[in-house]
């Protein structure tokens, strides 16, 4: 299940959401203020992965590799 990263179209706010299958078609509403006009963000994410050799290496979405923003709604590119 993923999580996904909306917005507000009315009060403006940004918040997460763990997303189960049947609510990804626009069940979703705001916690602070229950609009249900919330837009999805792009999302970027990072983690790192494990060679069989021990070996380690970073794994980021494209375009994001380089952002040091929290997410990519705050870096102003996917915005």
């Amino acid at each position: 299940m993923p999580i996904f990263e909306y917005k507000c179209l009315k009060c403006d706010s940004e918040f997460e959401k763990l997303v189960f299958g049947s609510e990804a078609s626009g069940n979703i509403h705001c916690p602070g203020c229950d609009s249900p006009e919330v837009e999805r963000l792009f999302s970027c994410f990072s983690g790192v992965s494990r060679g069989s050799d021990g070996s380690t290496r970073s794994i980021t979405s494209s375009g994001c590799s380089s952002c040091s923003a929290g997410s990519c709604a705050g870096c102003g590119t996917h915005g």
